[in-house]
């Protein structure tokens, strides 16, 4: 009715300004107005009417001569608004193998398959004969394909893989080109392009077109099992177990059995219980490494009989159960500076429990008296010859110092200045232990060393901080959480592991906790009328690197008060070593984006390298050899990276199936520092056929933020209809200034009838026609 009588709905009335089309000023309607409103009372004036009667026909006489002035002004409504069919609405239709998938309902007729529905829905939607945009057809099959009409697409998508990051990138790159209001997705989400980063995101929603998701496909298939990741260490030390995490997907929870094989032979089998309330779950398996070489393993995972009744048995896709991987077994440990002020107790067990640890080294010095080491895992008669290493490249050379009970005058300033950096440039961990002429006592709150530590200490020169107090070691909430601090396997096997420790036997204060930093461990003491908790583990990033504090010297005491089998003070001592190196920093970074690239032929390639000393390398271009699964090898030039110095990066080709391997060397040419050559090497593995077995179920999270970004909405292809009153509301349409006349609106010509109808009424009433 509001349109009836008004020409436009009320929502155009609401963002519209009124305004004149008439040449004539608004101050001639008011002399007009005020000429009229004389006329009207001189002549009433002259009639023989009552008063009440004269403004009653006044009243509805200066309403009709109102509504005939306003009319000749020529109303109109000033809106924004685009000319039916002048902008654009590109559909985008996902025509990869996973959109073959039949899992979208059509009852009657059952489930139909991805692509279909999605067909169906654009030629319902998008090529309607009065639809407010134009229609633009794409599909995404591999690359961005245009289509001409609906009858142009093919009988099934025929794409390999689902490129939705650069597709959607390529398109809307054409805004500046065309009138492009707003873009359509059809899809189930799964982008295994490669491309998605914060840098793609910033562009999306920089285009400024609203893109609407729609999905398609069951966003959770119970039946399907697959194995999404196997993390495991690039490099491995020979003879020993190394620890791989499977990532796996499960619709339902049940039994299966995880494999590993290298080539024929199998290197493990395992059953895992997957739990039914998550979908997704992580499980540790263990793998023996063998003999130093290459080892290309294959990871698998099977559903058991058990897992029958679960609907594990019946897996629609057996392709996304296994998962490639190649580790590097040689024998590289990395290494570890211990540095001791005095032969002690926790210097010969933490020795101990580090001697047999795999992938790690200890290289120690024992100040035996004034100016005398005693040196343990050296390389050679003059490593550590003359001590505390007097160079930073020397010092750079470990992975991770330890200081135990050593006074900081034992250091010159420049060695301390030294140690500080190994934590901020070179990256490297350094953990300083309590003891008699450690922490505060030692003098460290005044070195220079001071700055890359966790805590204040107390800078006196007569600090006395180390007591013999025996006190009872917990881990903080943070120190639960942490996977090094881990005792046991299980969450309250460790609660009971850390609870049946024996005490300590001395403790050394570590001062107040600096702001950013991390208490893992705190240390009650017993005996004492505080009953309180202290510091006792405490670590902090420092530039590249992380620094701890441990306030003790008695975990040793741990080994002693405990069972000889029992393990928790050498997996104490091995998994916070472990952490240690795993966090150095090294000097030369071999890395791509995947392990494995499916169905893709080329490969992104990334290598930081560093100086000796840990200062960015600076080349224009760092030579890499690349070694194809044939065995020709290639030397390739990678440019330097402008945004990242120290980062080359390229994309590499990778036309043929198997494992690559990637060779980088530095310094380059003539360079020859105390450092000597950094070299590594890494690995990674090409297949096809598969890409589109990973992650097929819809990626619903994705098209959300895909839709939120974008200033779009997602709408699930069951709820597809309300997608017509979405593009008109959320559209980046091309607009301009209309003027929506009003001087013909019914609401006038009934006025003028109702006022004439009511006075002709009146007047027959009174008798004075």
């Amino acid at each position: 009715m509001f349109e009836f009588l008004f020409n436009y709905p009320a929502s155009v009335w609401q963002d519209a300004t009124l305004v004149f089309d008439s040449d004539w000023s608004l101050a001639l309607l008011g002399v007009l107005g005020l000429i009229v409103f004389l006329v009207l009372a001189v002549t009433l004036l002259r009639q023989s009417l009552s008063i009440g009667r004269r403004l009653s026909v006044m009243l509805i006489q200066g309403l009709a001569a109102a509504v005939v002035l306003t009319m000749l002004w020529q109303p109109a409504l000033l809106v924004q608004g685009s000319e039916k069919g002048e902008n654009t609405v590109a559909w985008l239709l996902d025509a990869s193998s996973s959109m073959a998938i039949s899992d979208v309902s059509n009852s009657p007729g059952g489930d139909e398959t991805r692509f279909s529905a999605g067909v169906q829905l654009i030629a319902e939607l998008g090529f309607q004969d009065d639809a407010d945009f134009q229609a633009s057809l794409y599909l995404l099959n591999g690359e961005l394909e245009s289509a001409g009409s609906v009858s142009e697409i093919p009988d099934a998508p025929t794409g390999t893989r689902t490129l939705l990051a650069p597709g959607l990138e390529t398109l809307l790159g054409t805004v500046s080109e065309s009138a492009l209001a707003a873009v359509v997705l059809v899809s189930d989400g799964s982008d295994n392009s490669d491309s998605v980063d914060a840098q793609w995101w910033q562009s999306l929603a920089a285009a400024g077109v609203p893109v609407h998701t729609v999905g398609v496909g069951k966003i959770n298939s119970p039946d399907d099992l697959q194995l999404s990741d196997v993390i495991v260490p690039l490099k491995s030390p020979p003879q020993a177990m190394m620890n791989a995490r499977l990532k796996i997907a499960h619709g339902r929870g049940g039994l299966v059995r995880a494999r590993v094989f290298a080539g024929d032979e199998l290197l493990a089998a395992e059953d895992i219980v997957l739990p039914d309330d998550v979908r997704q779950s992580e499980h540790v398996i263990q793998v023996p490494t063998g003999e130093i070489g290459i080892r290309q393993l294959e990871f698998s995972i099977e559903a058991q009989d058990e897992a029958a009744v679960a609907g594990l048995s019946v897996d629609p896709d057996a392709k996304n159960n296994r998962q490639p991987r190649v580790v590097r077994i040689e024998d590289d440990p990395k290494r570890i500076l211990y540095i001791e002020g005095e032969p002690r107790w926790e210097y010969k067990f933490l020795r101990r429990a580090l001697d047999d640890q795999p992938g790690v080294q200890i290289v120690s010095l024992l100040r035996t008296s004034a100016n005398k080491f005693y040196r343990q895992g050296v390389r050679d008669a003059t490593e550590l010859a003359d001590g505390f290493p007097a160079s930073r490249e020397t010092l750079f050379g470990y992975d991770a110092v330890i200081i135990g009970s050593l006074e900081a005058a034992e250091l010159s300033t420049a060695q301390q200045s030294y140690l500080r950096d190994f934590v901020s440039d070179r990256g490297g961990a350094l953990l300083m232990l309590g003891g008699r002429n450690g922490l505060a006592d030692g003098g460290w709150g005044r070195s220079v060393t001071a700055a890359a530590l966790p805590v204040l200490l107390d800078p006196a020169l007569s600090a006395i901080s180390f007591e013999r107090l025996r006190s009872r070691v917990r881990p903080t909430l943070a120190g639960y959480r942490t996977s090094w601090l881990q005792l046991a396997d299980a969450e309250s096997d460790n609660i009971v592991a850390w609870q049946e420790l024996p005490e300590l036997a001395d403790v050394q204060s570590l001062g107040s906790v600096k702001p950013g930093a991390i208490t893992l461990l705190e240390r009650e003491s017993i005996g004492t009328d505080s009953g309180g908790f202290e510091p006792l583990l405490v670590t902090q990033r420092y530039g590249r690197g992380k620094s701890l504090v441990l306030g003790t010297s008695g975990t040793w005491r741990w080994q002693m008060g405990l069972p000889s089998e029992d393990q928790r003070h050498e997996r104490f001592w091995r998994q916070l070593s472990g952490m240690l190196v795993d966090d150095a920093v090294p000097r030369i970074v071999v890395e791509t984006s995947d392990p494995v690239y499916r169905d893709t032929d080329t490969a992104m390639l990334s290598v930081t390298a560093y100086n000796s000393d840990f200062s960015t390398l600076e080349q224009a271009v760092l030579p890499v050899q690349i070694t194809r699964p044939d065995g020709t090898a290639q030397t390739l030039e990678l440019p330097a990276d402008p945004q990242r110095p120290g980062v080359y990066s390229d994309e590499v080709a990778t036309s043929m199936d198997g494992p690559y391997s990637v060779a980088a060397v530095t310094p380059l040419g003539g360079e020859s520092a105390p450092g000597g050559v950094g070299s590594a090497e890494h690995w990674w593995i090409q297949e096809s056929g598969n890409a589109e077995s990973f992650d097929s179920q819809q990626q619903r999270s994705f098209l959300e933020r895909v839709a939120e970004v974008t200033g779009g909405s997602y709408l699930a292809i069951e709820d597809s209809v309300q997608l017509t009153q979405l593009l008109a509301q959320k559209n980046a349409a091309l607009v301009r200034e209309l003027r929506l006349p009003l001087w013909n609106m019914p609401f006038f010509f009934l006025c003028l009838f109702a006022a004439k109808a009511i006075e002709w009424l009146l007047r027959l009433r009174w008798k004075r026609l």
